[in-house]
């Protein structure tokens, strides 16, 4: 049976997720929180609700706290250390400036 490449794209994106998440040396108090952010600065996927809703049910079925945005003002460090990981969910185009990259 032949998948979709969105539906394969989707499936790699987690397994990964699921690495990063095992790999974490840093503990947090209370359950882990992840940042799923999906800005399009050019073509849009379509998938990105459908991934944003995969992910929020694994968090509620794994207990760890699902947050999105498309704001790449939220990159900055003091925000992102609160969180486990970061998804980028099917961005495109250069979304973030070279400080937010560099957070």
């Amino acid at each position: 049976m032949k998948y979709p490449k969105n539906l394969r794209s989707l499936v790699l994106l987690l397994v990964l997720f699921g690495a990063v998440l095992s790999s974490c040396s840093k503990k947090r108090e209370g359950n882990p929180k992840v940042l799923v952010f999906s800005k399009t600065a050019g073509y849009y996927h379509e998938s990105i609700p459908k991934g944003i809703a995969a992910i929020q049910k694994m968090g509620t079925e794994n207990g760890f706290t699902v947050d999105t945005t498309s704001n790449a003002e939220l990159f900055n460090e003091e925000n992102l250390a609160q969180y486990a990981t970061v998804i980028f969910l099917s961005t495109t185009g250069d979304v973030l400036n070279h400080y937010q990259e560099a957070d």
